[in-house]
């Protein structure tokens, strides 16, 4: 199914103010925050909620303007998921019956329960669907049809449509080309130290897998839901690999390159997303990379 089938509502393009409350949030979630830190000074919990209670204020005001109420749930969204990300998983991270447990805990077991603080921003997110109709197909929560033709993305040399069945596998294989030599740099990576890397895989696949699937609810299944219908789905795809790339800029892949490499890896899987109507390659390709990535941890100079 293409791009077009998927959103039989036709957006409203006369009105500019969904677009730009929209992108606003998108971009004010985050970018304070960068430009506050990069300017050397320190982000308390302050500044934290202030931006999360801003854009939540922004959702609150846009229901009562008709214009806007189709992106409340969106923005609600965005403001809870900045502040579970931002607060609210540092916050659990930092607890002392946790830091007690951390403290003796093996690397694998450390990383796995910092992944799964994340959770809290699925949770969150949740509430946003109470009353809103959305089905488990709605959240691109099924199967789909893995073998939908993707549709040409001519700056990647696809003038053609082909199908994710072949396509999928290639980005599965690109980004682990592209993400090695990244993280070879960034890392520095002590394979003299190699035999760690099957010692702590089990950890890698278990930590791989749960934050694939956490991050693509959250980030596509949730967002993508809430902007059906309001705008189309080549700029759907866009606000949320923003969004998503943004908020690598302290991650991993980390800095400028690290939001480019995160926002277009997230523009992938929101594509497939939509093309497929399911979250199957979303979540292959993006558990790959993650594998990837913990692998290159678990022999970094920092482990």
């Amino acid at each position: 199914m293409s791009a077009r089938q998927m959103n039989p509502v036709t957006p409203a393009s006369s009105d500019p103010w969904p677009r730009l409350v929209a992108w606003a949030a998108v971009v004010g979630s985050t970018l304070p925050e960068i430009i506050w830190q990069e300017s050397g000074h320190h982000i308390s919990v302050w500044f934290t909620a202030i931006e999360s209670l801003l854009i939540l204020a922004a959702a609150l005001a846009a229901v009562w303007v008709p214009s806007l109420r189709k992106v409340a749930r969106f923005l609600v969204a965005v403001s809870l998921l900045n502040f579970a990300w931002d607060y609210i998983r540092p916050a659990l991270t930092d607890l002392a019956a946790v830091r007690a447990v951390t403290d003796n805990a093996s690397w694998g077991a450390r990383l796995f329960l910092d992944r799964t603080f994340t959770l809290s921003g699925a949770i969150l997110v949740c509430f946003t669907l109470i009353g809103s109709g959305l089905t488990r197909r709605d959240l691109f929560l099924c199967w789909g049809n893995p073998a939908a033709p993707a549709q040409p993305i001519p700056f990647l040399g696809l003038r053609k449509p082909v199908p994710w069945t072949w396509l999928g596998p290639v980005f599965i294989l690109v980004f682990a080309l592209v993400l090695s030599p990244y993280l070879y740099l960034t890392v520095h990576p002590n394979f003299r130290v190699s035999d760690r890397i099957v010692r702590t895989f089990p950890w890698s696949l278990a930590v791989a897998t749960l934050n694939a699937a956490s991050e693509e609810f959250q980030y596509r299944s949730v967002l993508l839901a809430h902007l059906r219908g309001v705008f189309r789905p080549a700029e759907m795809i866009l606000l949320t690999a923003v969004f998503f790339g943004l908020g690598h800029y302290y991650g991993q892949p980390s800095g400028p390159l690290g939001v480019l490499m995160a926002g277009f890896a997230g523009w992938i899987w929101a594509r497939s997303m939509i093309e497929t109507r399911g979250g199957v390659w979303a979540f292959l390709i993006h558990m790959v990379q993650d594998i990837v990535i913990f692998t290159f941890l678990a022999v970094g100079a920092g482990m």
